[in-house]
């Protein structure tokens, strides 16, 4: 018999928030002897959940049913049957974590931690299939936070509204920090969504500072203080630092929630280009020569990203504010990006449907049933500009009722989509929260403009014949009446003048001259010589680095191996003598970094690898 069970598993990070369970690996077990499986089966998963020691996760290796992992939404599938001798009876459910969702990247990787969560006894179902089950579990803010901190993850989840009337703030800035007695520590930042909601995650590093060797976070969590700011940088709310001292801003844990409020919504006024992700496009990037980042942002921050000298890759959001109608009063609004390849003999071309990537430029209210109230109710409809979507250049129109029943809720709510007409004009929504759209405009796809792919190399050992390079692109923004008149009502307009793209992948060869003679094969044993042929090349390579491991303990450790942080890399062959290490496997690495971001994530690297075996 096939048993099919269905599984979502999600934890509260507070009691209004809560996350998925997602990329984690869930382990199903058989119940044994000496538990009460009848008591556990109907116990509440406070009187069930349990961290579990090394030594407690190998003795109950001998009763797995099986490990499956879950997605994104922290849904996963359990294929039971013949196979693993089950016969639908109880099973236990534990969680294994490599690490948890959202947490902040640090330089040494988190120890694994496994968790019981409850004893199961499924419902089953016969289906055409076999037997099928459905299940769900979300962990308490107390146990799944808990969970959290032993991988030193911090968040913080809030909603922004205006004080006179609650009503949620959408796409401003929220930067938190920690109050200190010597210097304060900014911990990071987050955008509200349509409903105000923003999340800030960040580690235990970002707060706990060394200064003179000393630890001046000896104990507890950060003192938080907060501001709020629109993405041009108007200031809404400025919390004074000696808040983060008040009683439930103090210490807080590693989960906090926090609502704050704004005196009034902010209303975009002016229409320009401000940001390539999170890059200024004039006090974050050198824009009048090499169009590389002249610093990491955000400036200051910890765990900040990019620069200096960065370019740029990939998807761009190209971010700005555009209000709905004129800024002096009148018609309403449109926008539009044009490039040009400097030097390419191109001129400016305009950002047409085929260059971009979907990206969420503001929203607007519509009503609709959410929760199947007597009444649907005013709610935030994202707006997204898309390669697809409504008729080009016009105004996407009503999100049409659905027909259902009265106290029926509606489902999810259909994004409102927008797409540029054939000259790259993307009209403004004349109900967009606050007037207009500020934020991200449009997400061009720089593949477009700077092609890249494959960089070519000469083989491993060689220099590189033909190195690539990327272009430097000029990107302009303007912004008319919608009817495209222009008369007494000109043309707003600002550019970036200089950005450096380059969608070149690095040149990252390795190989083993004893595995490139004639009738040699890597399944070759090796005596005495190994000879490393490496090759990296990348016009804003960050850095490279080779390596060695193996289970053997070579004599005097790992030789000193090649490496290098300059543009262009390196070739060369390096020799070693192994005639003493000892029989056994090796695993040789190289890894390589480029300078590059697409304004909001850096390029992290890639390393490729050879095997050896050692006589």
């Amino acid at each position: 018999m096939n048993y099919r069970f269905d599984g979502r598993l999600c934890g509260y990070l507070c009691d209004d928030c809560s996350e998925p369970l997602a990329n984690v690996t869930v382990r199903l077990y058989r119940t044994r002897r000496e538990q009460n499986v009848t008591a556990l089966a109907v116990a509440s998963t406070k009187d069930t959940f349990a961290l579990l020691t090394d030594d407690q996760v190998q003795a109950k290796q001998g009763a797995l049913l099986g490990e499956f992992p879950t997605d994104a939404d922290g849904g996963f599938t359990a294929l039971l049957g013949d196979k693993q001798k089950y016969a639908g009876e109880a099973f236990e459910i534990d969680v294994y974590c490599g690490t948890v969702p959202h947490r902040k990247p640090t330089p040494t990787p988190p120890q694994p931690l496994q968790f019981s969560v409850t004893v199961v006894q499924p419902q089953w179902r016969r289906s055409e299939q076999g037997m099928q089950a459905a299940w769900s579990e979300c962990l308490s803010a107390r146990y799944w936070c808990l969970v959290r901190s032993r991988f030193d993850a911090w968040v913080i989840c809030g909603r922004v509204t205006v004080c006179d009337g609650g009503a949620p703030v959408a796409g401003v800035k929220v930067s938190a920090f920690d109050r200190d007695w010597l210097q304060d520590d900014p911990l990071g930042t987050g955008f509200t969504d349509g409903s105000g909601k923003f999340r800030i995650d960040y580690a235990g590093a970002d707060f706990r500072k060394d200064i003179l060797g000393l630890n001046i976070e000896l104990y507890g969590g950060p003192d938080l203080y907060f501001k709020v700011e629109t993405p041009s940088g108007t200031v809404l709310l400025a919390e004074p630092p000696s808040r983060g001292r008040d009683p439930g801003r103090e210490n807080v844990g590693n989960c906090f929630c926090v609502d704050l409020c704004v005196q009034q919504a902010p209303v975009v006024t002016h229409a320009w280009f401000t940001r390539v992700g999170d890059f200024g496009i004039y006090s974050d990037i050198n824009h009048l020569t090499d169009g590389l980042s002249t610093h990491a942002v955000p400036f200051g921050f910890p765990g900040a990203h990019g620069g200096p000298g960065y370019g740029f890759y990939g998807g761009l959001k190209l971010v700005g504010d555009c209000p709905a109608l004129y800024p002096t009063g009148g018609p309403a609004l449109r926008y539009r990006f044009l490039v040009e390849v400097l030097g390419g003999g191109g001129g400016l071309q305009p950002v047409t449907a085929a260059q971009i990537i979907a990206v969420k430029v503001g929203t607007r209210p519509i009503v609709w049933n959410v929760s199947g109230t007597p009444a649907p109710v005013v709610t935030a409809q994202d707006i997204y500009v898309a390669p697809f979507g409504a008729p080009p250049g016009t105004v996407a129109p009503p999100t049409p009722a659905p027909a259902l029943p009265p106290n029926v809720p509606w489902g999810p709510i259909p994004p409102a989509i927008m797409v540029p007409d054939a000259q790259g004009w993307v009209p403004v929504d004349p109900s967009a929260t606050n007037g207009g759209f500020s934020g991200p405009l449009l997400r061009l796809d720089s593949n477009t403009v700077v092609p890249g792919g494959a960089a070519p190399g000469s083989g491993a050992g060689n220099a590189v014949a033909s190195p690539q390079s990327g272009k430097l692109v000029r990107i302009v923004f303007e912004a008319e009446p919608l009817t495209g008149a222009t008369g007494a009502t000109p043309t707003l307009t600002n550019e970036l003048e200089r950005l450096l793209v380059n969608n070149w992948s690095d040149v990252n060869l390795l190989g083993l001259l004893q595995f490139s003679g004639p009738g040699s094969t890597a399944c070759s044993g090796l005596s005495n010589a190994l000879d490393i042929q490496y090759t990296t090349d990348h016009e804003l390579l960050a850095a490279w680095t080779m390596g060695i491991s193996t289970a053997a303990s070579i004599p005097g450790g790992v030789p000193a191996l090649p490496s290098g942080t300059t543009p262009r890399g390196a070739a060369g062959t390096k020799h070693l003598d192994i005639s003493t290490w000892p029989a056994c496997s090796y695993l040789v690495s190289l890894t390589t970094r480029r300078m590059l971001t697409d304004g909001e994530t850096d390029d992290s690297g890639h390393t490729n690898y050879v095997t050896f075996c050692k006589d």
